[in-house]
Formats: structure tokens, sequence, C-alpha cells
């Protein structure tokens, strides 16, 4: 962990058009909260497990065509680091963060859900489910 929140980071942080950069450290044994559902995958098997997640932002669609150097430099790098682990790699405007927290509260875990469109979806329909349903569950008190 040391050497993905220095070094590490240091190579990604130095990527051209980038907008921001984070670093999602996974627990070793992650017991999860999901109960089993059919036709969904609510647990990691072993083999699949992940160290964490490295989520980047970039400043415009273009973004990414700047920083192919030091994205090749960050994968060389990577071997010294992980066994394994997630890249999202998000267009402006398309990941949130919400702070559910007061500042005197220390954060005892996060949740970090990925959602997709299912195929035929409606764009529209989907972020205003998201925005107007799922969000709002999660983010109440007491929950």
């Amino acid at each position: 962990m040391d050497y993905w929140k220095g070094p590490h980071s240091g190579i990604i942080a130095a990527t051209p058009g980038l907008e921001e950069y984070r670093q999602i450290h996974l627990t070793e044994h992650n017991l999860g909260l999901w109960p089993a559902t059919t036709g969904v995958e609510t647990a990691i098997p072993a083999d699949r497990k992940i160290d964490g997640i490295a989520e980047v932002t970039f400043k415009s669609p273009l973004a990414p065509l700047l920083g192919r150097k030091q994205t090749a430099l960050a994968y060389k790098d990577e071997v010294n680091v992980f066994r394994r682990t997630l890249l999202y790699a998000g267009p402006p405007n398309t990941s949130r963060w919400y702070s559910v927290a007061s500042p005197a509260e220390t954060v005892g875990a996060r949740a970090i859900v990925y959602l997709r469109r299912r195929p035929g979806g409606r764009p529209g329909e989907f972020r205003r489910t998201v925005r107007n349903r799922l969000v709002p569950a999660m983010v109440a008190p007491g929950r």
C-alpha cells in the first residue's frame, strides 16, 4: 500500500489531462453486504479478488490521448504493486462522490457502486432513476 500511495501514485498524477485520481484500497477479506440474488454476482470469488480500484477522471474526452506515454509507464509499474486491480476511467462529469457523514464523524467504511445501463435502456431514464431513487435511498440517514 505504501508503494501504491507513494511512487505509483506519482506516476499516475503526472498524466497530462488528468482531472482527478483516486485510490480505493480494499480490505483483504470483505464480507460484503448484498444478499445472494439469482442472476447477480454478489460474492467475489477468491480467484477474482482485487487489491483496489484506481479511479481517474479526465478533463476532456480527448485527454486520455495526451497521457498515453504516462499510462504506459503506469501499466509497467503495476506489476510491482498489485495482483489484480480495476481501473475506472470516466469521461468528464460521469462519476459522483457523495459525502454523507458529518465532518466530525470518523468514516468506518465506504461503499462503491458501479452501475451500467442495460442494453436498450434509455440514458435519461437511467440517470433520473439513479439521481431520484437510488442515491436518496443509499444516503438516507440510518441506512
